[in-house]
């Protein structure tokens, strides 16, 4: 079984969950924790949601959700749910405002490093499934060849503390912790890094394709990542991880076009990589430059997930259409 324990060492043969249980989300105000508690509910459960602030959860409903202000750095606000839950979806992120540093990958790391300790030690105890949500910038680059779920982490910069967590849960996952882990690929929505660092610069006339743009991005849809965290909590074997990304990657050249191209804009010209370092920081370009070309299989095969968005040039109009109505000022098409 792809990305899966030997069959011995498995603490049970799948999640078990079922419509009516209570999920905890961490991050759920985020694009990817909003779409996995989005799916919960259609799914028919219930929702714990973890929160920086109650202003930011204005979007939930109320009536289908448990609301928990808590901060990853203090797991006195977040572990005792554990208990009170049937499972746990962590995919809480510290956000970096601006330019990307060192520091600020450090304060990403840590607070990731104290939230999934702190989860993972309460899962184990209560006997609670622990989603874990990683990225495929953990896989670092690969070129043109083809990534899957046995291919060895070489992170990236932005990979990093993903592939430390990963790391640590497969240790824990070898003394019966129930961790699933799903690597996700560059998610794209109404909302998160994809709203911030490409549509709103889009919009502003500010968006340049970093260097020649000639490395592989896999994508996936929200919605897509949305379902799939639920057959992974309904049908994931323990121990196992799966690449969620939809079925064609493409190059970051063509990622953009296909933005530009949805927004009704003229394509945009390149920005070389020397002076995106010193806008963006180095990390951050290191890492969007990397190329890695992954393979859904697995999830199709083991979870039975088959994205409704087979590529960004299905969904992307879309999501570009929901930000467009939730734009508070006009569109700058000049």
């Amino acid at each position: 079984m792809a990305g899966s324990l030997p069959a011995d060492q498995l603490s049970r043969p799948a999640g078990g969950l079922e419509p009516g249980m209570n999920v905890l989300v961490t991050g759920a105000t985020g694009l990817v924790g909003g779409a996995v508690a989005k799916a919960l509910w259609t799914a028919g459960y219930q929702v714990t949601a973890l929160v920086r602030s109650p202003r930011l959860a204005a979007h939930l409903p109320a009536a289908d959700t448990n609301l928990v202000v808590g901060d990853m750095l203090r797991p006195e606000t977040y572990r005792p749910l554990v208990r009170h839950v049937d499972a746990v979806v962590h995919a809480a992120q510290v956000r970096i405002p601006g330019r990307v540093t060192g520091t600020a990958l450090a304060s990403l790391d840590a607070a990731d490093r104290v939230a999934t300790e702190t989860l993972a030690s309460a899962c184990a105890e209560w006997g609670r499934r622990l989603l874990y949500t990683s990225g495929c910038f953990g896989y670092g680059d690969h070129g043109d060849s083809w990534i899957n779920e046995q291919t060895p982490l070489n992170p990236s910069p932005l990979g990093v503390s993903h592939a430390r967590q990963v790391e640590y849960l497969r240790g824990r996952r070898q003394a019966g912790l129930d961790a699933v882990i799903l690597h996700l690929g560059f998610v794209y929505g109404p909302g998160g890094n994809f709203a911030d660092v490409f549509y709103d610069q889009a919009r502003r006339n500010r968006l340049r394709c970093i260097g020649k743009g000639a490395g592989y991005w896999s994508c996936v849809h929200a919605d897509d990542v949305g379902a799939a965290f639920v057959a992974a909590l309904e049908r994931a074997p323990a121990g196992s991880e799966y690449n969620i990304v939809d079925d064609t990657p493409l190059r970051l050249r063509e990622f953009v076009d296909a933005l530009t191209d949805a927004m009704a804009r003229p394509r945009v010209g390149r920005l070389p990589t020397w002076l995106a370092r010193l806008v963006v920081g180095e990390p951050a370009i290191a890492s969007l430059t990397t190329s890695y070309r992954v393979g859904n299989e697995a999830a199709r095969t083991e979870l039975g997930w088959v994205p409704r968005f087979p590529s960004v040039h299905q969904g992307l109009p879309q999501v570009v259409t929901e930000l467009e109505q939730r734009s508070l000022l006009p569109l700058d098409r000049a």
